[in-house]
Formats: structure tokens, C-alpha cells, sequence
């Protein structure tokens, strides 16, 4: 889905079109993250551009992916969340700058949190001409911490991209103006969910189900239970994203009416507190007795024909995108989901899917059964699903949209492709540290001292003076020892790394 407003521009540069222009997606991970890899490689073939991948390391399956296709790598450092992490911010923008100035992309477009921080301040630095940012869920604008450090940078982008019209409202709502936001889906490959093609997994068969057994899937990897703190959003707090607990606890109210319904969970554990708790899953169902109707089937690689296999595949995040929705729709199975993020905009109740109540199984139940005591309705949806996902929610439509806003983003004010200009780039240095400055400042003041003492209930009007003033006294000497430290850092590497390329052509 594509759409951006209008409005007066100045008459932009000249653009040479006959250059390929040159395309730069930057991702905090090495790891899955398959839209990355499916994105560059068609804007390569369907578009002509020439692409580049900036990751946070140089090795893992997303790496591999890459450079099997032929696809540039660099590696850099997001990680910026712990105090010690902070102490390299600076370092790690500018590093990244140089790396944008060096290979002189045209577009820079960041993914996921830390490299959308980082690669933004980066590529404002740079001058690179056109700086987008792709929202890959509404997560972290449902935090403290993350919320306020995307709000207080996000001016540094030529344009944000929403992938789901939640997300698009939250930002609305940060005040940010309607023609900077553009609605594109993170679409997966079409060519891999054909159902006419596709060929079922017969899981009865292999698992030894009878042939009219009901089947009820999700499939998800198990992640963390999140922890109570300021980069967590309240609903998933002590939970898992995901919402594999709300699914165990559903199957009682379903067994009543289909006894002999079989409820398969297909994904491992992401790292060890994803096996973690998977493990703590696996020991609910035994407390519950559910052995006999849920399976843990472990990772698996053939998910589309499974998804040919499911009489229901069920999505119960309780924070999201768009889930594992769009590929059950365009594999025409009847689906039920969650109301959050995007799960709304693939699932369009009594349309598409059944719609649900988060964190609720007895709703996720009554979801469930709606469908498997209406076989011939819930096909009409399954069906009605796909029609809408191949028309919206694609990887050629995502691609296509993608092209569409880089040749465009030279029509708007501030969004001209001259870029690179080194005294641009030196005054936005300046500011850029001073605005660093402001995150580190609040970060550390507000978020890792005086909230969590306001959480436990201190009150500074109930501390004694002399405690209260020895506090901020110890708080300025940190800050102050911390800026001390870092001013040589930064004069060191302005003038050893960035010297060089703010003087270059």
C-alpha cells in the first residue's frame, strides 16, 4: 500500500538518471531478517538499482544470504541500549558515516530500532539525499525509552515508512506530518505461498491423526518473556510477544465441542530465552494434561505446505506487525488473530479472518470454533484473504512502492539528491553531537536514575535536602566525567576518520 501527500516544493537539483542509483538498507542483525535479503535482490533485478546491506556483524544466515546473491556487506555496531553502550554512541555514528560517505549512497534505508537511531543520525551527518526509515512494528512506540529517542530524531529522515496503518497513526500522533509517513506492508515472496502449486505436508498422516481430525496451527518462533522495565510496552510485560500461553490455555473450551481437535505449535526457541521458554510452555501443557492434543513440532521448513494441512491458523500476539497472517491468507487458510498492529489490516473481520481479543483464550477459543463449525464459510474467508493479500500485501507490491518513493523523493522540499556536501556535513556533525548529548543526558538522568527510584515510590519532596542534593551532585559528576571522557574521543576521530571524507568528492 502506497500513499504520501502532497505539497509546494522548490524545483529539485538536477539528477543524473542515467546512474544506476545506489540503494543502502541497514539492519541491526545477522540473522533471519529474510525481508531484507528479498528486498534488495528484486529492487536489484525488477529495478536496476544497485544495492548494499549494512549489518550489525559479518557473520550469520542473513550475511550468507547476501553475498551468495552478490550483494555488498558492511559491517557496524548498533547496540546502544546498556550505559556502557552509550559510552560508544558517538563512535558508532560517526563510523557508519563514513561508511555512507565512502560508498556515497543515494537512498539509506534503516530497519529495526537500533540501526533506525543510529543510521539515521548517521545519514543525516553524511548528507546522504534521501534517509528512510521502515517501521517493522509498532513495538517500540509502545515504550517509554524508545518511543522519545525515535521522537527525537525522527526529524533526521526524508521520509518514514509505516508498515502497518497502526503504526501510521502512532506516528501521527508524535506529530509527525502526514506527507513524511508512507504505508508500506513488509510483503513476503508470492511465489513461495501458491496454493494452487503447493502440495499439503499430510500431517495427519505423519503425526498418525485420523484424516478428519481437526487441525489448529500456529506458527511462530517462542521468544523471551519480556521484563518490566521502560523499553517494554505494559501488555507484554512478564509475557512472550507471541502469545503461545493465551493458545495453550484455549484448547479446554474447544475440546468440548470438537474432542478429537489436535493444536500443533510449529517453531523453536529463539536463543536461550526462547528455548527457555519454550521449555516453560512445554511443562504448562503437562500441568494442563494437554499432552494428547498439543504438539510441539519443532522447526520446521516446509510451512507453506503445512499451512495447506491447518483447518485453522491461529496468530495470538499480543504486540505485532503483521505476523505470520499474510502467508496463511495467501496460502488460503482460514485465520484468526489478535487485534493489534497490523494483525487488523491483513485480518479484516468477517472478511479476511476472525478477529480476537489479545491476552484472552476464551475469545481466541470462540474464534477458533467459529471456524471449524463452518467449514464452507471459512474457506469463502480464506479465499477472500488471499485476493486481498495478492493485491496489497506482496513482496513485488513492497518493492514496487519502495521504487516508487526513491525515484520521488527528489520532488520534495529538503529531498534533493545533491547531497554529500562537506559543510553540510560538518555543521550537522556539531549538532547531531549536541543532540546525542540531549539523549545521553535524558537517558541517563531520567530513565536509568530517577524513574526507577519514582517507580519504587521515591518522592523527592519527601527526601531530606542534604540526600537530595548529594544525589544530583553524584548524578552531574557522572555526566560530567562521561562528557570529559568523550570529548577527545570525538575530536580524535573527527579529525583521523572524517577529515579525510568531509574534504572529499
Amino acid at each position: 500500500m502506497f500513499h504520501h501527500g502532497g505539497r509546494a516544493s522548490k524545483v529539485p537539483m538536477p539528477v543524473d538518471r542515467a546512474r544506476k542509483l545506489k540503494v543502502c538498507h541497514v539492519a541491526a542483525t545477522t540473522e533471519a531478517a529474510v525481508w531484507v535479503f528479498e528486498q534488495l535482490r528484486d529492487l536489484r533485478d525488477q529495478h536496476g538499482y544497485e544495492v548494499a546491506a549494512v549489518l550489525n556483524g559479518d557473520r550469520g544466515s542473513l550475511v550468507d544470504r547476501l553475498r551468495a546473491e552478490g550483494i555488498a556487506v558492511y559491517s557496524s555496531d548498533f547496540d546502544f541500549t546498556g550505559s556502557a553502550d552509550l559510552l560508544g554512541f558517538p563512535r558508532k555514528i560517526l563510523k557508519l558515516a563514513s561508511i555512507f560517505r565512502a560508498q556515497r549512497f543515494d537512498v539509506v534505508q534503516t530497519h529495526l530500532f537500533h540501526s533506525m537511531v543510529i543510521g539515521r543520525i548517521a545519514a543525516w551527518i553524511a548528507d546522504v539525499p534521501s534517509r528512510l526509515s521502515m517501521i517493522a512494528g509498532p513495538f517500540h512506540l509502545e515504550t517509554y525509552s524508545a518511543r522519545w529517542i525515535d521522537q527525537w530524531t525522527c526529524w533526521m529522515d526524508t521520509g518514514i515508512i509505516p508498515s502497518c496503518d497502526y503504526t501510521r497513526r502512532l506516528y501521527l500522533g508524535m506529530g509527525v506530518p502526514e506527507d513524511r509517513l508512507t504505508t508500506i506492508y513488509y510483503g513476503p515472496d508470492e511465489r513461495k505461498f501458491d496454493p494452487s502449486v503447493i502440495a499439503p505436508a499430510n500431517l495427519r498422516a505423519e503425526l498418525g491423526f485420523p484424516d478428519d481430525t481437526p487441525l489448529i496451527g500456529m506458527v511462530a518462533l517462542f521468544y523471551t518473556q519480556l521484563g518490566v522495565n521502560r523499553w517494554t510496552p505494559r501488555a507484554v510485560q512478564r509475557k512472550s510477544v507471541k502469545g503461545h500461553e493465551d493458545l495453550i490455555r484455549a484448547p479446554p473450551i474447544v475440546l468440548r465441542e470438537f474432542p478429537n481437535a489436535k493444536f500443533l505449535l510449529v517453531g523453536s526457541g529463539w536463543e536461550a530465552g526462547g528455548r527457555a521458554y519454550m521449555k516453560s510452555m512445554q511443562k504448562l501443557v503437562a500441568d494442563l494434561g494437554l499432552q494428547d492434543s498439543i504438539i510441539f513440532t519443532g522447526f520446521r521448513q516446509d510451512v507453506p505446505r503445512i499451512l495447506r494441512d491447518l483447518d485453522v491458523s491461529v496468530q495470538p500476539s499480543l504486540n505485532e506487525n503483521l505476523g505470520g497472517t499474510i502467508e496463511s491468507l495467501l496460502m488460503e487458510c482460514p485465520t484468526v488473530a489478535t487485534r493489534v498492529g497490523g494483525l487488523t489490516d491483513s485480518v479484516v473481520d468477517g472478511v479476511t479472518g476472525v478477529l480476537v481479543n489479545p491476552g484472552d483464550p476464551a475469545d481466541l477459543a470462540r474464534g477458533i470454533i467459529r471456524l471449524l463449525r463452518e467449514p464452507a464459510r471459512a474457506k469463502a474467508l480464506a479465499q477472500a484473504g488471499r485476493q486481498r493479500m495478492l493485491s496489497q500485501f506482496t513482496l513485488r507490491r513492497s518493492v514496487d512502492d519502495l521504487a516508487r518513493l526513491y525515484e520521488n523523493a527528489d520532488r520534495y522540499p529538503g529531498r534533493e539528491r545533491a547531497g554529500y556536501r562537506p559543510l553540510v556535513s560538518f555543521y550537522r556533525l556539531v549538532a547531531a553531537g549536541a543532540v546525542s548529548a540531549a539523549i545521553v543526558t535524558r537517558y541517563v538522568v531520567m530513565d536509568t536514575k530517577l524513574l526507577p527510584r519514582w517507580d519504587v515510590g521515591w518522592r523527592p519532596w519527601h527526601a531530606k535536602p542534604i540526600l537530595l542534593a548529594r544525589f544530583y551532585a553524584s548524578l552531574a559528576w557522572r555526566l560530567l566525567r562521561f562528557y570529559a571522557s568523550l570529548i577527545p574521543r570525538l575530536t580524535l576521530r573527527l579529525f583521523r576518520k572524517l577529515g579525510g571524507t568531509l574534504g572529499s568528492k
